[in-house]
């Protein structure tokens, strides 16, 4: 036998890979088949790893266990399919889409309440509001000494956050309005879909 044969069936019991003709001679001469067996036995020998030898008939028993191994035939059940297209659909017009939906909603008018309070209701913080401007025409066609004015600073400041607070109460308003909107449309749509399904 020639060193290049060696080589290359060296190479292969070390699995490294090899060619598709190298492969077909492998298959086809029993005497390298016997050769590549000795090498692998040689390289597990220097690797000490335990070497297990397969029968002879190994592949032959495999075959015979897979021939006796039973059939199996998956049968698709167009009833299954109907069940579980029918249960989204169920589950996607059901009663819990409600109340999530209008959990959802209070929470988002909650929200907008708690943050809309802390705003105007945070300690040390001053509203920047304009200063006031200053008024040339007498109140009332005659002019009237400063101390003696009808309005003072801090009473525009409160009128103006009353004006404030009342928009905020208008927004707030507003908002619970809205929420009391879509809670009938969604009654009346799940009323509908439940016609629907009992028809």
């Amino acid at each position: 036998m020639s060193s290049e044969k060696q080589e290359w069936l060296s190479a292969a019991s070390d699995n490294r890979q090899i060619s598709d003709t190298e492969l077909d001679l492998l298959l086809q001469q029993p005497e390298l088949q016997q050769k590549l067996e000795r090498y692998q036995l040689a390289a597990a020998v220097f690797r000490r790893e335990q070497v297990v030898s397969l029968p002879a008939e190994f592949s032959k028993d495999i075959a015979a266990l897979l021939e006796d191994e039973p059939t199996y035939h998956l049968v698709q059940s167009r009833g299954v399919l109907q069940k579980i297209s029918s249960g989204i659909r169920h589950a996607a017009n059901g009663s819990w889409l409600k109340p999530a939906a209008q959990g959802a909603v209070a929470a988002g008018v909650a929200l907008f309440a708690v943050l809309g309070v802390q705003q105007y209701q945070q300690p040390g913080q001053e509203l920047m509001l304009p200063s006031p401007v200053l008024q040339t025409n007498p109140i009332g066609g005659f002019a009237t000494p400063v101390s003696l004015s009808s309005s003072t600073a801090d009473s525009r400041f409160a009128e103006q956050e009353q004006q404030a607070m009342q928009e905020q109460q208008r927004r707030l308003q507003a908002l619970l309005q809205a929420h009391r909107q879509q809670v009938r449309v969604m009654e009346q749509n799940q009323a509908k879909t439940e016609q629907d399904n009992e028809q």
